[in-house]
């Protein structure tokens, strides 16, 4: 075996120690500035951490970002600080992350291999303040599943082609920015203030599937959308500025997420002369946003609008309209299209719709909608444009139930859905959530009389007479105030039936009045309590217990603690080697379908404690279930790149690392998983593992064949491998958490592979022979409940070897279910209903139905560029119009599936991909598959393929008369 590092055993030692000694210098020791707490050893005082030196920002950033805890502050010196990876937090409660100001501290994100710039998980009492995050590939700020959250004078950024700003003269965005700048979803209690966000291809400040929120005193220009609420509950956008963007201020329901949205309230805003070009990747819903819209209200309910000034947007100031002129054929059962008890009141409306967008190739059949508007009335735009759409009864008498299986009309105290305000609203309408059993039909019931007519004014559209409307402009000065446009469907059929409806400008009807919403009550702020946490291990202690081990035995004392190096831990019985000996009963295992990892040959052990066992874990406890393993338990796996010559033999073997996951339990009882990265390096005797909490970056050279013989090409010959990266990723600490950490798994950083239908398979173990796995940690007394016939037990295919399915190789149905293996082991941990995906509505395990939530004709949620300019996830007979297969060729950070743990594209997996995708789909048992017929007025002549429209964006530059008016328009 061969490595390509030189031994650094010193100063690895010293930086986890110094991670634990407060008041070190980081010029001398960890690299973090002045770590400022309590006495030595034992403390758990809240601490500041500064992060200043340019040459080590990302290690000083990434190690400071593992080591904090509950009370402790990250601070960024005033610079320009470049970052290869992102920083994560995934699980710590009351960190402060801050920097000298939002014109003074600059985290550049422009050749990360990461998403997001910051992305915060179960960070509870986090506050991010006084910086600005610049062009990230992906979103700039994601806190995700988090509460009592502040994000407060912060900036994101994306320059265009050419290095310019927001503020500099000829500043075009792009499409191939990050979707959101501060992206809070899937949270609780968050205040945004005096933020700005600049140049996103979606959203600058996005806030979903959220709820009691406040966004005030910002600035968003150069989005696509400024400002974005997405299926929130009671949130209010107040005193903020939305300019020189595509749309200003979008309030939106979208269907297959988490929730439904309502009690949101927009005041006291301003929303000018947002008329750029739209730029948003073609195929997210942000994309059908007609430049020059003050307001846009997308089948949302109990949204109170007043004291906002409206005024120099091209087509229109407000639009409210129904989820049927996006997608009429939308399956989900749970979502209503309607926008009802909305209300409109004291605002000034001014100049809008002098220069309505008109229809464009580039932007596809939406483009359309403006000047359909406008045509219906009589050649002016309006105000206010309503798209006459109102429900009505439909028939079902299913009420939608819980999960407990009990009406949600009806109280159940072990689910009141309580952060929804209660099990329906007030006027009866179901708060139906993901987690609740799905409806078999849309009930809307609740809506009406018993004379089957809706009930007003609380579903109804209310306009009250003291808004305010001018038109100065020789292009305005016809417009009316209102439009109820008749425009209620993209269907072909309803559209032409729809245009044949006369349009009407009275307001008579739309004189009513609702009550107020209330301001929500934000808990904030959050207190730290830093004895919460286990103290923080005495130096010495640690010293101690790493050092303290014994050759040829586990060192189970040291499991308790981030020792320095690999061999400290005692798991394997020749240090230098971690592919083969393991020590203390250490059992190597092998899994039927893999994580894909950049062509790297993995070598797996499992240490389970003298004594202990785990337990038989399947599906049927959770889709992400694997075997249940005791407290003190290590997962060690070793990432190799092998070169062989042409009859297999090994010719050398660069041992670039080895992770551990290790089960740990606080004093409090409770447990957690640590991931842990060691990289080696050094040769012979020398070799050594080094803990690298800041992860590391490796250039590797691969040529072997698939170790497996049933891995075959199409003329029976065995697979080889052959390639090289630059790039290969050893992942920070952190990134462990991107992908193992799951609300539905042990805290922090849990097993993903271990499951039993992962592991159902044999192995040939030294001394015994061929064994199943399963069976084998059964006799060796480490594993209890299998059941008595392991031939019942599941197992998942090997996604590359036809037949292995138990189908005749090469089926439809045997590509199917590899497939299907492929990407629940590449993608299903994040994408399932309580993973880190889990706002994106897309969930990929083995087992469930594919229909809309697998993928198949879903519009994409938060995708951004990941979209590719394509309109579904999935479309059965057309792989290159589908997203996952696009982002699973990539190897782009921001667009790539997974997001990281490769640099290079998985070619055979998307090959098999394409092939299932553009021949196996739709199997007998996929559903939704029509769905892709419909949406964005598709019956129209100007559908013209998604990707050419997309990248027809790259090369046209955004240079309209309006955009110009825009630029030159004074900064508010």
């Amino acid at each position: 075996m061969t490595l390509n590092r030189t031994p650094t055993w010193l100063a690895s030692m010293l930086i986890p120690l110094a991670l634990l000694l407060p008041g070190c210098d980081s010029r001398i020791s960890s690299g973090l500035g002045d770590a400022v707490g309590g006495p030595d050893g034992g403390t758990a005082e809240p601490r500041t951490y500064s992060v200043c030196a340019a040459g080590t920002i990302s290690r000083d950033a990434l190690i400071a970002f593992f080591d904090a805890r509950e009370g402790d502050t990250i601070e960024f010196c005033a610079g320009r600080f470049d970052l290869p990876t992102g920083l994560i937090l995934n699980g710590k409660r009351g960190i402060t992350i801050k920097g000298a100001g939002m014109d003074r501290t600059f985290l550049s994100f422009k050749n990360s291999d990461s998403a997001e710039g910051i992305n915060a998980t179960h960070a509870d009492g986090l506050i991010v303040d006084g910086l600005t995050i610049e062009d990230t590939p992906g979103n700039g700020i994601r806190v995700f599943r988090s509460e009592q959250v502040v994000l407060r004078n912060v900036r994101t950024r994306w320059r265009d082609a050419a290095g310019r700003d927001e503020t500099q003269a000829g500043y075009t965005p792009r499409f191939q920015a990050g979707a959101y700048g501060l992206y809070p979803v899937e949270s609780r209690h968050v205040l945004i203030e005096g933020c700005e966000a600049h140049g996103a291809s979606d959203a600058g400040i996005y806030v979903g599937q959220t709820s009691d929120v406040v966004v005030r005193n910002c600035l968003a220009t150069y989005n696509v959308a400024g400002y974005e609420f997405e299926n929130t509950f009671r949130a209010v956008f107040e005193d903020n500025v939305a300019t020189r963007n595509v749309g200003g201020f979008l309030v939106f329901d979208l269907p297959d997420l988490r929730q439904y949205g309502e009690k949101n309230v927009v005041r006291r805003n301003k929303s000018y002369a947002n008329n750029t070009d739209n730029f948003a990747p073609v195929g997210n819903i942000v994309g059908l946003v007609p430049r020059g819209t003050g307001m846009l209200i997308l089948a949302s309910d109990q949204l109170e609008i007043y004291d906002n000034e409206i005024y120099d947007n091209d087509t229109l100031g407000i639009a409210i309209i129904n989820y049927g002129l996006a997608d009429p054929n939308q399956p989900d059962p749970r979502y209503d299209f309607y926008p009802e008890g909305i209300e409109i009141r004291h605002n000034q409306f001014r100049d809008n719709g002098g220069n309505v967008q008109l229809p464009s190739a580039d932007r596809g059949e939406a483009s359309v909608l403006p000047l359909l508007l406008k045509l219906k009335n009589l050649g002016r735009s309006a105000h206010i444009v309503w798209d006459g759409a109102v429900d009505a009864p439909n028939g079902c008498t299913s009420i939608p139930k819980d999960a407990d299986g009990v009406a949600l009309t009806q109280p159940n105290a072990a689910r009141p859905h309580e952060e929804q305000g209660g099990r329906t609203d007030e006027r009866g309408r179901p708060n139906v959530l993901r987690e609740d059993a799905t409806p078999t039909c849309k009930w809307n019931a609740w809506k009406f009389g018993t004379d089957g007519a809706l009930k007003l004014p609380e579903n109804g559209v209310c306009i009250a007479a003291d808004n305010t409307y001018s038109n100065t402009q020789p292009g305005t000065l016809l417009n009316t105030e209102f439009l109820r446009a008749n425009i209620t469907s993209s269907d072909p059929v309803q559209l032409v039936l729809d245009l044949l409806k006369p349009a009407s400008t009275d307001l008579t009807p739309h004189r009513c009045d609702l009550p107020t919403r209330p301001d929500p009550v934000l808990d904030l702020p959050y207190v730290p309590d830093p004895d919460s946490e286990d103290a923080r291990p005495d130096p010495a202690v640690v010293t101690a217990a790493c050092t303290g081990g014994t050759a040829g035995q586990v060192n189970r004392a040291a499991l308790a603690y981030d020792c320095p190096r690999l061999e400290q831990y005692g798991l394997f019985a020749e240090a230098q080697d971690p592919t083969k000996n393991a020590s203390g009963g250490g059992v190597p295992y092998e899994l039927n379908t893999a994580l894909f990892s950049d062509y790297s040959t993995k070598y797996r052990f499992l240490f389970i404690p003298p004594g202990q066992t785990a337990v038989y874990r399947d599906h049927t406890n959770g889709v992400t279930a694997t075997l249940d393993f005791p407290v003190g338990t290590v997962i060690a796996k070793t990432f190799a790149f092998r070169k062989e010559d042409g009859t297999g033999t090994l010719v050398s073997e660069n041992v670039v690392e080895t992770r551990l996951l290790i089960k740990r339990q606080k004093a409090d009882g409770s447990v957690q998983w640590v991931g842990l990265p060691y990289v080696w390096s050094g040769s012979g005797t020398t070799r050594v593992a080094e803990l690298k909490l800041e992860g590391s970056t490796a250039s590797v050279e691969y040529d072997y064949l698939d170790p497996d013989p049933g891995v075959k090409n199409a003329d029976g010959s065995r697979k080889r491998y052959t390639g090289a990266t630059a790039s290969y990723r050893v992942p920070a600490a952190l990134n462990c958490l991107t992908c193992h950490a799951g609300d539905d798994r042990e805290p922090g950083s849990a097993p993903i592979g271990p499951k039993a239908r992962n592991l159902n398979r044999d192995h040939d173990y030294a001394g015994v022979g061929s064994i199943n796995q399963l069976q084998h940690l059964k006799n060796l007394g480490l594993l209890t409940g299998l059941p008595a016939d392991t031939s019942t037990v599941e197992r998942l295919p090997r996604w590359n070897v036809p037949g292995s399915t138990g189908q005749l190789p090469a089926s439809p149905q045997d590509v199917h279910l590899r497939v299907r293996a492929y990407l629940e082991t590449n993608c299903m941990h994040c994408h399932n209903p309580r993973g880190a995906a889990s706002n994106s509505g897309l969930s990929l395990d083995y087992y469930r139905t594919v229909n809309v939530q697998y993928g198949i004709c879903k519009k994409p949620v938060a995708a951004g560029r990941g979209s590719g300019g394509k309109r579904f996830d999935l479309i059965p007979r057309d792989a290159d119009g589908s997203i996952l297969p696009f982002r699973l060729a990539s190897a782009e950070a921001g667009v790539k599936m997974p997001p990281i743990a490769r640099s290079l594209a998985h070619g055979e997996a998307v090959n098999l991909v394409t092939e299932w995708t553009d021949s196996v789909l739709p199997t007998a048992d996929t559903e939704d598959e029509e769905v892709c017929a419909g949406g964005g007025l598709g019956g129209l002549p100007l559908s013209v393929p998604a990707i050419a429209r997309a990248y027809a964006e790259t090369a046209k530059a955004l240079t309209s008369a309006d955009q110009r008016r825009a630029r030159e328009a004074p900064r508010p």
